[in-house]
């Protein structure tokens, strides 16, 4: 159950439960029998209900407070195992309860472990009170409630002549009992704002007051035999344990909330003059009070006032010596103070001056570059800011000029971050040395620099500059006994002819550098206004891409592949092509190198499989269904993660059988990684679907790995088959392919077959199939169709 509703549930319980008590006992005044047993019935419930509560709350906490909880859930058991005893012998058995008996006993365990909950609490969170003070308020109100229990109670007990010494120890037990509750609770009074919350701390005290007044009540009552069991004292015990059960459903509740018993002190007036201060004065008072209305002899009483006022003076006099103690501290914290300000005074002399430094090298860090100390991209930014000020004052031209490390990535992937850091200080020093001391060199990130050329007249002006950077990296370069040989790739843009802003010009070079990377590298290139072109072109390709497939503008052709020895279509071959609504069919070179950079050939190549494998499906259905179709995988869609689990959708959905699906690789692609690919291959095998290697002979040391691809067939390169008769050579390679995928087991498939005389040798070389323009170019759907609903005849040579 919830902590809050036990809470409410019990906050409405415990005046029900006292108040049904007090029916009982009135209800059924006139029966003992039917009285006591309800009134015993009652009295063994309520600690029974608070040792249950209790014990769920000190689960709920840690540390002190969990032990603290324990111990007075096991007080509460202890006197709700004596009331069960006494209910047994008083209703049961219906006998008188004896005296002493194991009633007392319990009784007697209870205060044990309601005082050691009590030291225990006091002990391990007690450190922050003013202990001797807290000492002394203590003992003083213990001093009067002693004399008071002595007077009244415990000398009745001790000098009475009819009881055994036994009886009259355990007759006393119960008067020190309720003074241990007492202490207890004054304790806790005291030191409240280090214990519990104020609720916790009033319901603990009402809880152990009610109880020890109820306890001393029982005892007057008692010694003049006017005591009987189910009188309307009874029902206190039970209030008390179920007020003690609500302290500890609100310790529960508060449990662990933030500085609940951490509060910040501010000494008033209100707290000089607060009860808590004035109750020990107050209470020696009360016990003068009582001495002088008493009329027999008093010497008990006596007696303890005088100890009473003795404690309370040497209480003072402690204090006295205190605030002496603290005048006292608080001048020599007065001089060490003031010594302090005055060494702090020098030393923030000393600071500031290194702070000054500090600042200087944080404004140093701010505006250069860590690893080669050449200013950073913010630096360079507002110096270039500046320079088109001045050229634009002056009628000036000045150059930026961005530059790239060739090929930096593989050399920091292969040799590691550590010598790539290495080579850009060794690239950074020796361009700043080649460079004027006017102009500015700065590096972007990673391996990318920028200068600024001010005072520039003409565009030959840059020319030197730039050749001289170049050559200044040409030579061979040792970097932990390693020899390398780097290169640089160089765009340029100049104001105001290339862009009037540090945006514009930035762009600009690194639009050129990007040409004269894609040129060859080791080069330099102006900007000019083609290029804004291309890359205009570029971005218009790939906004039109992204919407291609949703607008539906792309198409699948096909063209056939052809068995050498029958004539008869075997296969077909599926390519992509793309017809924009608005500037009509684009060319593959243009769209597809697009479609790769920009990762949209994934979800294109999901698409172009789906819709051939879809059609490829209605032929077979249709009859044709022993007809191959090849799909390309692009470089992108092999290495993709997810290609073997998009294949298998894609073949689940078009109920497409795959041991008809062919899905063609390059043979670079095979090759980047060929450990990788071959597992990729197997997987995609185990699908039972085809492989095969396109473009084969283009790629390198392609032999080595050629038995162990998962593969079913080789496509030759069409630039072999365009010089099979003019060229001897790739006569003699051609062969060799075609005898050597035969010794593996695998079908040759020659690309771009266009004349009668390349059909023949192939044909004599054994290859398997062929396509190309000699046979057919690329067809729609409709022109397929119809050449696969032909099959019987002869197909024609160049019917389309």
């Amino acid at each position: 159950m919830d902590c809050i509703k036990q809470k409410r549930i019990l906050f409405y319980l415990t005046p029900l439960y006292i108040l049904g008590y007090y029916f009982w006992i009135y209800y059924w005044k006139n029966d003992e029998w039917i009285k006591t047993f309800g009134g015993n019935l009652f009295s063994i419930f309520a600690p029974l209900i608070a040792f249950v509560l209790l014990l769920q709350a000190s689960r709920k906490m840690k540390k002190v407070d969990k032990v603290f909880w324990f111990l007075i859930s096991l007080g509460c058991l202890s006197y709700s195992i004596s009331e069960t005893l006494w209910f047994f012998i008083e209703s049961i058995q219906k006998k008188e309860v004896p005296f002493p008996g194991w009633t007392d006993l319990f009784y007697i365990v209870q205060t044990v472990f309601f005082m050691s909950a009590f030291i225990y609490k006091i002990i391990k969170t007690g450190k922050g009170l003013h202990l001797i003070k807290f000492a002394f308020d203590t003992c003083i109100i213990m001093t009067v409630a002693i004399t008071f229990s002595w007077h009244f109670i415990m000398h009745g007990i001790i000098f009475q002549s009819n009881t055994t010494p036994f009886s009259m120890m355990v007759s006393v037990s119960y008067p020190i009992g309720d003074l241990i509750l007492l202490f207890g609770a004054i304790s806790f009074y005291f030191g409240s704002e280090s214990f519990f919350p104020s609720k916790v701390i009033n319901y603990i005290l009402i809880s152990l007051i009610i109880q020890a007044l109820a306890d001393s009540a029982f005892l007057y009552l008692t010694a003049d035999n006017i005591y009987f069991s189910g009188s309307l004292l009874d029902p206190l015990w039970s209030l008390g344990f179920l007020l003690m059960a609500i302290s500890g459903t609100y310790a529960r509740e508060r449990y662990g909330q933030k500085n609940l018993m951490k509060r910040t002190k501010r000494i008033s007036l209100k707290d000089i003059l607060s009860i808590r201060l004035l109750l020990p004065y107050l209470s020696v008072c009360l016990l003068f009070l009582v001495m002088v209305l008493q009329n027999k002899s008093y010497n008990s009483l006596m007696i303890g006032s005088a100890v009473a006022i003795s404690l309370v003076i040497l209480r003072q006099i402690f204090t006295l010596l205190e605030n002496n103690s603290l005048i006292s501290q608080y001048h020599n914290l007065t001089e060490e103070l003031e010594q302090k300000i005055s060494e702090r005074t020098e030393e923030l002399t000393v600071k500031n001056q290194q702070l000054e430094d500090v600042v200087q090298k944080m404004r140093h860090m701010a505006f250069h570059d860590v690893l080669s100390g050449l200013p950073n991209r913010r630096l360079f930014l507002e110096k270039l800011e500046q320079a088109i000020d001045a050229a634009e004052q002056h009628g000036n031209c000045l150059a930026v000029v961005f530059i790239d490390i060739d090929r930096f990535k593989n050399i920091n992937d292969t040799l590691g971050h550590e010598f790539g850091d290495l080579l850009v200080k060794y690239v950074s020093k020796q361009m700043a040395q080649s460079l004027r001391s006017t102009d500015t060199l700065s590096r972007q990130g990673g391996d990318e620099f920028t200068i600024l050329l001010d005072n520039i007249h003409k565009k030959e002006d840059v020319i030197p500059i730039l050749q001289k950077l170049q050559s200044v990296v040409a030579m061979p370069i040792t970097i932990k006994e390693k020899e390398l040989h780097i290169s640089l790739s160089i765009g340029v843009a100049f104001y105001p002819k290339d862009g009037r802003t540090t945006e514009e010009l930035l762009k600009n070079a690194d639009m050129a550098m990007y040409r004269a990377k894609e040129d060859g590298r080791n080069n330099f290139k102006f900007f000019s206004k083609d290029m804004n072109l291309q890359v205009s072109r570029k971005m218009t390709l790939e906004n039109g891409l992204r919407s291609a497939i949703k607008n539906d503008e792309f198409i699948i052709y096909y063209q056939p592949q052809v068995d050498i020895q029958t004539g008869k279509v075997v296969g077909v071959e599926s390519l992509i092509r793309w017809n924009t609504r608005e500037a009509g069919m684009v060319p593959p070179g243009e769209f597809i190198s697009v479609a790769e950079e920009t990762h949209l050939i994934i979800p294109m190549g999901e698409w172009v499989l789906y819709t051939a494998c879809k059609q490829a499906k209605a032929w077979h259905d249709a009859g044709n269904n022993q007809l191959k179709l090849a799909v390309n995988l692009s470089p992108l869609q092999f290495v993709h993660e997810d290609l073997v689990k998009m294949v298998a959708h894609v073949l689940d959905e078009t109920g497409f059988n795959p041991k008809f699906l062919e899905l063609e690789i390059t043979e670079g692609v095979a090759l980047n990684d060929a450990e990788e690919a071959i597992d990729k291959m197997q997987d995609l095998r185990n699908l039972g679907v085809r492989i095969s290697i396109d473009d084969f002979g283009t790629g390198y040391s392609s032999f080595i790995y050629l038995k162990r691809f998962p593969i079913n067939t080789l496509k030759i390169a069409q630039p072999f088959v365009h010089d099979l008769i003019s060229k001897h050579s790739n006569k003699a390679l051609v062969e060799t392919i075609v005898s050597l995928a035969h010794s593996l087991g695998l079908t040759v498939i020659a690309e771009g077959v266009e004349t009668h005389e390349q059909l023949v040798s192939l044909k004599e070389m054994h290859c398997d199939e062929v396509q190309g323009y000699y046979y057919s170019k690329p067809l729609t759907v409709m022109q397929f169709t119809s050449m696969i609903e032909n099959q019987a005849k002869e197909i024609p040579l160049n019917v389309f």
